[in-house]
């Protein structure tokens, strides 16, 4: 679940012309009821998917 939502989001943030502020949020509502444990998990994903 937690790579689905790291891949979206980076895969949203390189569409040319993102809304990248909007998206960042969106991101930070979607999470809120996520752990700490897991909100690392997702931070680790995303920069996973940033660097491929």
């Amino acid at each position: 679940m937690l790579d689905k939502i790291a891949y979206d989001y980076v895969t949203e943030i390189k569409k040319p012309g993102a809304n990248i502020a909007k998206i960042k949020h969106e991101l930070v509502e979607q999470v809120k009821k996520y752990s700490e444990e897991e909100k690392e998990n997702l931070r680790g994903l995303i920069q996973k998917w940033l660097t491929k």
